[in-house]
């Protein structure tokens, strides 16, 4: 089952936690072997939408970079995934990035903003699969 978006549920209990702690968000994606844009993306059925996932993720990165850097936060680590461990081999994972956000209203003021909200047409096309996990952030604050 592939899994893009929050639940109610999820985006509720985002919404129950304290907003003044910092949170560091930790992203396994794994990529569309090609981008899969929607009829509503200004991309669907013109060139630019003939790229692989992973060129739309780096679209979606260009933009969300910059919201990231403007609410104080940063890209910890991201990297490829050599191969699972331990647990389920479905769904297999390409990339793991860890990014960090001071507090968890700044993560919640970056999803509501509207432009961040346009930009994630590229993350929506670029992936298959998308687990986000939201761990204590304090080991990743600077110092």
């Amino acid at each position: 089952m592939s899994v893009l978006m929050p639940t109610e549920d999820q985006i509720a209990k985002l919404r129950s936690l304290s907003g003044d702690e910092p949170v560091g968000a930790l992203n396994l994606l794994s990529f569309n072997e090609r981008a899969q844009y929607q009829p509503e993306d200004p991309e669907y059925g013109t060139p630019e939408a003939d790229i692989t996932g992973k060129g739309a993720f780096l679209r979606y990165g260009e933009i969300a970079g910059q919201f990231l850097t403007e609410c104080g936060g940063r890209v910890v680590f991201d990297t490829a995934v050599d191969q699972i461990m331990i647990g389920p081999s479905e769904p297999s994972w390409d990339m793991a990035a860890i990014m960090y956000f001071p507090t968890r209203t700044a993560f919640m003021k970056m999803l509501a903003d509207p432009e961040f909200h346009s930009a994630s047409r590229h993350r929506k096309a670029a992936l298959a699969n998308h687990t986000m996990l939201h761990l204590a952030g304090e080991p990743f604050s600077e110092r």
